[in-house]
């Protein structure tokens, strides 16, 4: 027993589980997952959630709790399921997040909550991701809905349902409010439904918490355009408006707008815009799981990296994703093409609390390449500087050039070209993972909600210049995680709510 200065009693933990390493998940095996497009790591075993849940000291302190977005009581809903309180425990995440599901899924734990846990001074930190799987997959399997206060009577429409407008869904359909989501695709779920691949996100799970939300009374109106043509989209793409703003604001109590990032960068390279073959990421990406979805990749219709070497031009999580979408069609080979030093960022940090090396994700996509390429995929501080095409225009290769990495007056990095490294590189196709800039300028236009330097759309505490209209996620703050693009979602309910109450 410990006195702690706010004169609380600190427990220890008892009988803790001290072995070193965290438990893993079953994860399918590189050879099998070659072929498939399922999900690649399991949820725990009843076993394996126990023997983590254990290695969880219940700190005072608790880091992982104020190092997650959420605010997801971490430590007191581990207890909870050490107590053998699943549905206790479940309680507890869900009143800090509103997509569990998603976020135990796909959240970066190892650069939030896992990277502050105090077991990883020395050890591996508590799989507190993990563990939150395992316990909302219980509470599913329980049968157990969600609650709903008494009804309000009010009506809010809610535009787009990526995360951020999933979990307003959420946060106000529970609230007892009237919801209904207008979404422009053909599948409700928006980036998580077409832009994060089915290897990391089943599919199924978005499409579950859709029925959940419809069971709590929430409406999706799906290839529905708002405001602006639905031309970037997955679904019809008929580039019709199926709703106008106004009608939205005199038949609905409040609107949200929810609509994400659409504009994707593209890179400057001589010749890019006239080549064939070229393609963002989420064109690729999106078209892959449309197909998935539509015939389990039968019907032809997705852009495909089949006996083509494959050029990716940006080394994030989604160039990753690039990179394993790719192995599963077929490439002849894979190339990733990424700015920055390598291991940048991954030297010795200070933690809030302590000076420790911070935990590094081993990518699934990067295991697959080194097995069936038997080579790390990625070319280091170097960028496209040119696109070169056959007489028909159908890219054949892409000049590379190295970059230097210096800094400016300021301290700022800058990566400059290096003369005479030119390289040309084989290609037949090539994708450009360089994130987005800004929601769609049709649908802010038609609305006519301000916008910042950036072109994402300004507010206070939500609200934006327009009466009744509010905003959250990506085309409030700029591309971001989607935790946060569900906490902004959430804070944005609490907001709506107080307006409409």
């Amino acid at each position: 027993m410990l006195i702690l200065q706010d004169n609380t009693i600190f427990e220890t933990v008892k009988d803790p589980n001290m072995q070193a390493k965290r438990t893993r998940a079953d994860h399918i095996p590189v050879p099998e997952r070659l072929n498939s497009f399922n999900e690649i790591e399991a949820t725990y075993t009843k076993e394996q959630a126990e023997n983590e849940a254990a290695r969880c000291l219940k700190c005072p302190t608790h880091w992982c709790q104020k190092m997650c977005p959420a605010g997801v009581p971490v430590t007191d809903f581990i207890a909870a399921f050490r107590g053998g309180d699943i549905e206790g425990a479940y309680k507890l995440i869900r009143s800090a997040s509103t997509l569990p599901e998603i976020c135990s899924r796909v959240c970066p734990q190892d650069k939030q909550c896992r990277s502050n846990c105090t077991r990883s001074i020395n050890n591996q930190a508590v799989g507190t991701g993990n563990l939150e799987r395992y316990v909302v997959e219980q509470h599913y399997a329980s049968g157990k809905g969600e609650e709903n206060a008494p009804s309000t009577g009010k009506k809010i429409a809610v535009i787009g349902s990526g995360p951020a407008g999933l979990s307003a869904a959420q946060a106000l359909v529970s609230k007892g409010h009237s919801v209904t989501v207008y979404e422009k695709d053909d599948r409700a779920g928006g980036l998580l439904e077409y832009g994060i691949p089915n290897m990391k996100l089943e599919k199924s799970i978005v499409e579950r918490k859709v029925k959940s939300l419809e069971s709590q009374g929430v409406k999706f109106v799906l290839n529905t355009a708002v405001g602006a043509g639905a031309d970037t989209g997955s679904g019809s793409g008929s580039g019709a408006v199926d709703i106008t703003p106004d009608d939205l604001i005199k038949d609905f109590d409040a609107v949200i707008l929810a609509i994400g990032t659409r504009n994707a960068r593209m890179i400057n390279a001589d010749n890019i815009a006239l080549a064939k073959g070229v393609y963002t990421a989420v064109q690729y990406l999106s078209s892959t799981t449309k197909s998935l979805l539509d015939s389990d990749m039968t019907d032809g219709k997705n852009i495909s990296g089949k006996d083509k070497d494959v050029i990716i031009v940006g080394g994030g999580d989604t160039g990753n994703d690039c990179v394993g979408t790719a192995i599963r069609n077929g490439a002849k080979s894979v190339t990733q093409i990424e700015m920055m030093p390598k291991h940048m960022g991954n030297d010795i940090v200070t933690a809030p609390h302590y000076p420790k090396i911070p935990e590094r994700k081993v990518n699934t996509s990067q295991e697959e390449a080194r097995m069936v390429y038997a080579k790390d995929p990625h070319i280091y501080q170097a960028t496209v500087k040119s696109v070169n095409t056959d007489a028909s225009g159908n890219i054949e290769s892409v000049t590379i050039v190295s970059l230097e990495a210096k800094t400016d007056d300021d301290g700022r990095l800058q990566m400059k070209e290096i003369p005479g490294t030119e390289k040309t590189l084989p290609c037949g196709l090539l994708l450009i993972a360089a994130g987005f800039s800004g929601p769609e300028k049709k649908v802010t236009e038609a609305f006519n909600v301000a916008t910042d330097a950036r072109t994402n759309i300004t507010a206070d505490n939500f609200a934006t210049n327009i009466d009744k209209v509010f905003t959250c996620g990506d085309c409030h703050t700029g591309q971001s995680l989607v935790v946060k693009a569900m906490v902004e979602g959430r804070n944005c309910a609490e907001a709506v709510d107080a307006y409409v109450s």
